[in-house]
């Protein structure tokens, strides 16, 4: 699968996980998508504290079903910061 991260920066993925951030005591603060590269390497980020938890884990879903079902993907335009 491949996926634009930004300009002129493609990756292939072999694998994506999407899950909540945790940062103890069951206390939710955003959503994480996870990235593993083909190369082995990992690249994470977490949605915008702009953007609601229910928006984000919604938006963090639907760009994963269209890497799946489509094999590319453009992630360029998500509102995420790296961790």
């Amino acid at each position: 699968m491949v996926v634009l991260f930004n300009e002129g920066v493609l990756k292939e993925v072999s694998s994506v996980e999407v899950k909540p951030m945790d940062v103890g005591d069951g206390k939710i603060i955003g959503t994480q998508i996870n990235f593993v590269l083909t190369s082995g390497d990992k690249i994470e980020y977490i949605y915008s504290q702009n953007v609601p938890i229910e928006e984000s884990g919604q938006r963090a879903i639907e760009f994963v079903r269209k890497l799946y079902n489509d094999g590319k993907a453009d992630f360029s335009h998500e509102p995420v910061e790296m961790l």
